[in-house]
Protein backbone atom coordinates (compact mmCIF):
# COMPACT_ATOMS: atom_id res chain seq x y z
CA UNK A 1 0.00 0.00 0.00
CA UNK A 2 1.06 3.57 -0.88
CA UNK A 3 1.35 6.04 1.82
CA UNK A 4 1.88 9.49 1.35
CA UNK A 5 5.52 11.30 1.25
CA UNK A 6 7.06 7.92 -0.24
CA UNK A 7 6.47 5.85 2.38
CA UNK A 8 5.08 2.43 1.51
CA UNK A 9 3.41 -0.13 3.76
CA UNK A 10 3.88 -3.70 3.26
CA UNK A 11 2.68 -6.66 4.92
CA UNK A 12 5.15 -9.54 6.02
CA UNK A 13 4.56 -12.04 3.46
CA UNK A 14 5.10 -9.75 0.53
CA UNK A 15 7.79 -11.25 -1.77
CA UNK A 16 10.53 -9.02 -2.17
CA UNK A 17 10.51 -9.55 -5.40
CA UNK A 18 6.84 -7.76 -5.18
CA UNK A 19 7.90 -4.87 -2.88
CA UNK A 20 10.83 -4.02 -5.43
CA UNK A 21 8.44 -4.10 -8.50
CA UNK A 22 5.67 -2.31 -6.71
CA UNK A 23 7.86 0.52 -5.74
CA UNK A 24 9.43 0.97 -9.09
CA UNK A 25 5.89 1.35 -10.63
CA UNK A 26 5.22 4.16 -7.86
CA UNK A 27 8.73 5.83 -9.12
CA UNK A 28 9.88 5.11 -5.69
CA UNK A 29 13.41 4.84 -5.15
CA UNK A 30 15.74 3.13 -2.23
CA UNK A 31 15.00 -0.56 -2.46
CA UNK A 32 17.03 -1.68 -5.31
CA UNK A 33 19.37 -3.11 -3.75
CA UNK A 34 16.85 -6.30 -2.59
CA UNK A 35 15.69 -7.12 -5.82
CA UNK A 36 17.02 -10.40 -6.31
CA UNK A 37 16.82 -11.29 -2.75
CA UNK A 38 15.22 -14.32 -2.34
CA UNK A 39 12.32 -14.31 0.59
CA UNK A 40 9.83 -12.23 2.14
CA UNK A 41 9.74 -8.84 3.46
CA UNK A 42 9.10 -10.24 7.22
CA UNK A 43 12.17 -12.85 7.10
CA UNK A 44 14.32 -9.65 5.49
CA UNK A 45 13.31 -7.01 8.43
CA UNK A 46 14.03 -9.73 11.00
CA UNK A 47 17.31 -10.32 9.56
CA UNK A 48 18.00 -6.64 8.10
CA UNK A 49 18.76 -8.45 4.56
CA UNK A 50 21.01 -6.69 2.31
CA UNK A 51 23.26 -6.48 -0.89
CA UNK A 52 25.68 -3.99 -2.91
CA UNK A 53 25.53 -1.60 -0.37
CA UNK A 54 22.30 -1.55 0.86
CA UNK A 55 20.07 -2.57 3.97
CA UNK A 56 16.90 -2.75 5.38
CA UNK A 57 17.93 -0.75 8.06
CA UNK A 58 18.09 2.43 5.26
CA UNK A 59 14.63 2.19 3.99
CA UNK A 60 12.39 0.66 7.57
CA UNK A 61 10.41 3.76 8.99
CA UNK A 62 8.62 1.17 11.57
CA UNK A 63 7.84 -2.39 12.21
CA UNK A 64 4.23 -3.82 13.39
CA UNK A 65 4.19 -7.00 15.35
CA UNK A 66 2.36 -9.32 17.56
CA UNK A 67 3.73 -10.25 20.88
CA UNK A 68 3.68 -14.46 21.92
CA UNK A 69 0.23 -13.67 23.71
CA UNK A 70 -1.27 -11.89 20.44
CA UNK A 71 -0.59 -8.14 22.19
CA UNK A 72 -0.10 -6.16 18.87
CA UNK A 73 2.94 -3.29 19.24
CA UNK A 74 5.21 -0.92 16.32
CA UNK A 75 8.39 -0.30 16.80
CA UNK A 76 10.53 2.60 14.64
CA UNK A 77 13.85 3.99 15.03
CA UNK A 78 16.89 3.21 17.22
CA UNK A 79 14.21 0.58 19.24
CA UNK A 80 14.80 -1.71 15.83
CA UNK A 81 18.86 -2.23 16.71
CA UNK A 82 19.25 -2.57 13.21
CA UNK A 83 22.96 -4.16 12.58
CA UNK A 84 25.19 -6.43 10.20
CA UNK A 85 22.19 -9.35 9.72
CA UNK A 86 20.66 -8.39 13.11
CA UNK A 87 17.20 -6.45 14.53
CA UNK A 88 15.76 -6.37 17.79
CA UNK A 89 13.40 -9.34 17.02
CA UNK A 90 16.17 -11.63 16.98
CA UNK A 91 15.53 -13.68 20.43
CA UNK A 92 12.28 -13.38 21.07
CA UNK A 93 8.84 -14.69 19.98
CA UNK A 94 7.29 -11.47 18.42
CA UNK A 95 5.90 -12.44 15.02
CA UNK A 96 6.54 -9.13 12.58
CA UNK A 97 2.95 -8.54 10.40
CA UNK A 98 3.88 -5.56 8.34
CA UNK A 99 6.74 -2.84 7.94
CA UNK A 100 6.27 0.63 7.03
CA UNK A 101 9.21 1.56 4.41
CA UNK A 102 10.84 4.90 3.92
CA UNK A 103 11.30 5.86 -0.29
CA UNK A 104 12.74 8.37 -1.77
CA UNK A 105 10.81 9.96 -5.26
CA UNK A 106 12.99 8.24 -8.70
CA UNK A 107 12.54 7.86 -12.42
CA UNK A 108 11.28 4.79 -13.22
CA UNK A 109 13.70 4.13 -16.08
CA UNK A 110 17.03 4.65 -13.77
CA UNK A 111 15.26 2.89 -10.94
CA UNK A 112 14.74 -0.26 -13.49
CA UNK A 113 18.49 0.31 -14.63
CA UNK A 114 19.79 -0.26 -11.04
CA UNK A 115 17.82 -3.67 -10.56
CA UNK A 116 18.85 -4.48 -13.79
CA UNK A 117 22.76 -3.90 -12.95
CA UNK A 118 22.26 -5.49 -9.74
CA UNK A 119 20.11 -8.70 -11.21
CA UNK A 120 22.85 -9.21 -13.86
CA UNK A 121 25.61 -9.04 -11.61
CA UNK A 122 23.66 -11.71 -9.35
CA UNK A 123 23.65 -13.96 -12.50
CA UNK A 124 26.92 -13.76 -13.69
CA UNK A 125 28.52 -14.71 -9.52
CA UNK A 126 25.85 -16.53 -7.77
CA UNK A 127 24.39 -20.00 -8.83
CA UNK A 128 21.17 -19.42 -9.31
CA UNK A 129 20.38 -21.75 -11.55
CA UNK A 130 20.67 -24.33 -9.23
CA UNK A 131 18.22 -24.57 -5.62
CA UNK A 132 20.24 -22.84 -2.29
CA UNK A 133 19.10 -20.92 0.64
CA UNK A 134 21.55 -18.07 -0.68
CA UNK A 135 24.73 -16.87 0.86
CA UNK A 136 25.30 -19.78 3.86
CA UNK A 137 27.60 -18.08 6.09
CA UNK A 138 28.17 -14.01 7.66
CA UNK A 139 31.52 -11.96 6.28
CA UNK A 140 33.93 -12.77 8.80
CA UNK A 141 35.36 -9.23 10.29
CA UNK A 142 38.33 -8.51 7.90
CA UNK A 143 37.48 -11.23 5.45
CA UNK A 144 35.18 -12.83 2.91
CA UNK A 145 33.68 -16.20 3.78
CA UNK A 146 33.70 -17.53 0.01
CA UNK A 147 36.94 -16.43 -0.24
CA UNK A 148 38.28 -18.53 3.00
CA UNK A 149 35.96 -21.39 1.38
CA UNK A 150 37.57 -21.29 -2.22
CA UNK A 151 40.88 -21.33 -0.32
CA UNK A 152 40.38 -24.26 1.36
CA UNK A 153 39.99 -25.96 -1.94
CA UNK A 154 36.43 -26.80 -0.65
CA UNK A 155 34.12 -25.53 -3.91
CA UNK A 156 32.94 -28.68 -5.42
CA UNK A 157 32.59 -30.74 -2.01
CA UNK A 158 29.89 -32.24 -1.16
CA UNK A 159 28.28 -34.21 1.11
CA UNK A 160 25.10 -36.59 -0.18
CA UNK A 161 23.30 -33.85 -2.40
CA UNK A 162 24.31 -30.71 -0.84
CA UNK A 163 27.31 -29.47 -2.63
CA UNK A 164 29.83 -26.28 -2.02
CA UNK A 165 28.79 -24.59 -5.46
CA UNK A 166 31.93 -24.05 -7.90
CA UNK A 167 30.47 -21.10 -8.97
CA UNK A 168 30.47 -18.95 -5.54
CA UNK A 169 31.96 -21.07 -2.50
CA UNK A 170 29.45 -18.81 -0.37
CA UNK A 171 26.39 -20.89 -1.78
CA UNK A 172 25.26 -24.71 -1.02
CA UNK A 173 23.39 -25.95 -3.73
CA UNK A 174 21.24 -28.87 -3.82
CA UNK A 175 22.61 -30.79 -6.93
CA UNK A 176 19.92 -33.33 -6.24
CA UNK A 177 18.23 -35.14 -3.33
CA UNK A 178 19.99 -33.02 -0.88
CA UNK A 179 18.41 -33.43 3.07
CA UNK A 180 18.64 -30.87 6.10
CA UNK A 181 21.25 -33.16 7.41
CA UNK A 182 23.30 -33.19 4.35
CA UNK A 183 23.06 -29.11 4.73
CA UNK A 184 23.60 -29.46 8.02
CA UNK A 185 26.52 -31.63 7.58
CA UNK A 186 28.20 -30.05 5.18
CA UNK A 187 28.03 -26.43 6.80
CA UNK A 188 29.71 -28.26 9.93
CA UNK A 189 32.44 -29.37 7.37
CA UNK A 190 33.34 -26.00 6.24
CA UNK A 191 33.37 -24.31 9.70
CA UNK A 192 35.76 -26.86 10.73
CA UNK A 193 38.16 -27.12 7.58
CA UNK A 194 38.13 -23.01 7.55
CA UNK A 195 38.92 -23.27 11.62
CA UNK A 196 41.62 -25.61 11.30
CA UNK A 197 43.44 -23.85 8.30
CA UNK A 198 42.38 -19.99 8.59
CA UNK A 199 41.85 -19.45 12.35
CA UNK A 200 38.24 -18.08 11.12
CA UNK A 201 35.16 -18.92 12.53
CA UNK A 202 32.27 -19.26 10.35
CA UNK A 203 28.83 -18.35 11.37
CA UNK A 204 25.79 -19.21 9.54
CA UNK A 205 23.79 -16.28 8.61
CA UNK A 206 21.04 -18.55 7.72
CA UNK A 207 18.80 -19.89 9.81
CA UNK A 208 17.54 -23.43 11.72
CA UNK A 209 14.25 -23.35 12.87
CA UNK A 210 12.49 -26.64 14.46
CA UNK A 211 9.06 -26.67 15.25
CA UNK A 212 9.97 -26.37 19.00
CA UNK A 213 10.78 -22.96 18.30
Amino acid sequence: QSLASGHVLCGAGASLATVCSFARGQGLAGLEFAWGIPGQLGGAVYMNAGAYGGEMKQVVERVHFLEADGTPGVMSGEDLAFGYRKSAFMGTKRIITSAELRLESGAEAEITAKMEDFMRRRREKQPLELPSAGSVFKRPEGYFAGTLIEQCGLKGFAVGGACVSEKHAGFIVNKGGATCADVEALIRAIQDTVFQATGVELEPEIRRISLSE
